[in-house]
């Protein structure tokens, strides 16, 4: 089986999704739906068209969240951006699963997106601790 995370990432720059997350935060949904679209055709080019599929939902799904204030999915509406521990413990359980060659294809890269929203949460934490990377309520 293939290691569909690394080839993933490849496709996607950090870039791309750090700047839907911020744009997300600070609610321009507009812009941050042109990024999505623009992340959704590097992903067509790919071959792991099931992993692209869940890793574009649960992208989607993060959208829908910050657009609706958080009330549609419970996880965001609790999430602590000030509890940095309990972020690295929710990256690293997204993470854990997001290589579980156990799971489908479409949920490691649902579980990747996942893990890449944790992992941009935390390092725009850690870098700007007084961080504008506000949870979607």
């Amino acid at each position: 089986m293939r290691n569909s995370r690394a080839l993933s990432n490849m496709s996607i720059p950090l870039v791309h999704l750090t700047r839907l997350f911020q744009l997300l935060s600070e609610r321009k949904f507009a812009e941050a739906e042109r990024i999505l679209e623009r992340i959704t055709e590097k992903m067509k080019r790919s071959e792991l068209q099931e992993f692209n599929r869940g890793y574009l939902e649960a992208l989607s799904g993060i959208v829908l969240t910050y657009r609706s204030s958080g009330e549609s999915y419970e996880f965001f509406s609790n999430l602590d951006l000030n509890d940095t521990e309990a972020l690295k413990r929710h990256y690293l359980d997204f993470k854990q699963n997001s290589e579980n060659t156990l799971h489908a294809d479409y949920d490691r890269g649902y579980f990747s997106a996942l893990a890449d929203y944790m992992r941009v949460v935390l390092r725009t934490v850690n870098y700007h601790p007084t961080s504008s990377m506000a949870s979607p309520i």
